[in-house]
């Protein structure tokens, strides 16, 4: 009876060591996995921080192309200027004076054109040809001569006064001709330049008189810019000074002012450039060799935001992304302004449209999340359409 007593109590004992270490054990797994839970929910608190902090640091806006047409929105490059130093100016390509020539016959003959009205011609091309029967008429004259001077050299006999006539006749013949090709009677006429052919002055077939116009050539891209600047303002401006028009780079000439109180400014290129006569564009003239080391913008670029001035910059990488970037705004002159901060050379600064893009952002530090609709208008989330 004792030794059953004995064996209830260690079996108890054993029992009850099992399982205190079970529940010690359970306990410790219940512990870590809290742990984890808190580990985990730290986490989260510290991604949705960071999200948070990104989001509020990040101020962008998503417009697709068809809205940004809607709106008209256009982009400008930030670029390096001297701002006390350059001036500004629109103006228009023109044709230099010398862009346009008049083609005309050297004898009086029959036209036959080679080309068609506003071809484009090489420099070689024929244009036309003129039938001369005077070319012809003059030649039998020569020819006549040159055998009668033939029969005096046969009987070794010189004839000064013949000799004399045949050469001023072949000498009048090779004026007539001038610088056409002459065969036959035939002269034929080329482009001295890659030009094209702007109008003609006659018809196939007429018959023109000795100097009288077949059609005229025009040098397209040979351009000059043209400017008007308020004749108090020409003062600063020089002969020979720098000038940049897109990207072309010239010299400015003066010209001459009048009673408008406006003079004319040029800029020539050296050679043909590829632009068109009548494009308006902004010319900028360096008043100074001097390079900014500051980023410039049109003035009209820059807004503020919470009393923060600041520009829209595209994305580099999405062309429907929009961030806006904080700058400091220094010298101001003729429409640009130099800035400091991220804003870089060459970045895609909004010119038009950059105040809606300030409305659509919000003036809450908190980028108001929103879509836009077709029509170019902003409508937030949540709200009511």
């Amino acid at each position: 009876m004792k030794t059953l007593i004995a064996f209830f109590a260690a079996t108890m004992l054993l029992c009850g060591c099992d399982n205190s270490h079970k529940h010690s054990e359970h306990c410790a797994k219940d512990h870590h996995e809290h742990e984890e839970v808190g580990n985990k929910h730290s986490e989260k608190e510290h991604e949705h921080t960071e999200h948070k902090h990104t989001e509020k640091s990040d101020k962008s806006i998503k417009i697709s192309a068809a809205v940004q047409r809607v709106m008209g929105l256009k982009t400008v490059k930030a670029q390096k200027r001297d701002i006390k130093s350059t001036i500004t100016l629109p103006g228009r390509f023109e044709l230099l004076p010398d862009a346009r020539e008049s083609v005309s016959t050297p004898v009086a003959g029959r036209l036959n054109f080679a080309v068609k009205p506003l071809a484009t011609v090489k420099k070689g091309d024929i244009l036309f040809t003129i039938t001369a029967p005077e070319l012809v008429a003059r030649q039998n004259e020569i020819d006549l001569i040159e055998k009668r001077l033939l029969v005096y050299r046969e009987i070794k006999t010189k004839n000064a006064a013949l000799e004399n006539e045949l050469a001023v006749k072949k000498a009048e013949r090779a004026a007539l001709v001038a610088n056409g090709e002459e065969k036959d009677g035939v002269i034929t006429l080329r482009a001295t330049n890659d030009a094209l052919v702007e109008q003609f002055n006659a018809k196939n077939g007429d018959w023109l008189d000795v100097g009288e116009s077949a059609l005229e050539m025009t040098r397209p891209n040979l351009l000059r810019f043209k400017a008007l600047i308020a004749a108090k303002d020409a003062a600063q401006i020089t002969n020979s000074l720098k000038a940049k028009v897109g990207a072309y780079e010239g010299k400015v000439r003066l010209g001459v002012g009048d009673d408008s109180g406006l003079v004319p400014i040029y800029i020539v290129f050296d050679g043909e450039i590829n632009e068109i006569a009548g494009a308006r564009k902004d010319a900028t003239i360096f008043l100074s060799s001097k390079e900014s080391v500051y980023t410039a913008v049109p003035s009209k670029c820059i807004v503020d935001i919470n009393l923060q001035p600041t520009v829209f910059v595209k994305d580099e990488h999405d062309g429907e992304k929009f961030i806006a970037l904080p700058v400091t705004p220094l010298e101001s002159f003729n429409g640009w302004t130099a800035i400091e901060g991220p804003a870089k050379e060459n970045s895609e600064v909004v010119l038009d449209g950059v105040y809606e893009l300030k409305l659509a952002l919000g003036s809450d530090s908190k980028k108001e999340a929103g879509h836009y609709h077709a029509d170019g208008t902003f409508h937030a989330d949540g709200a009511s359409h």
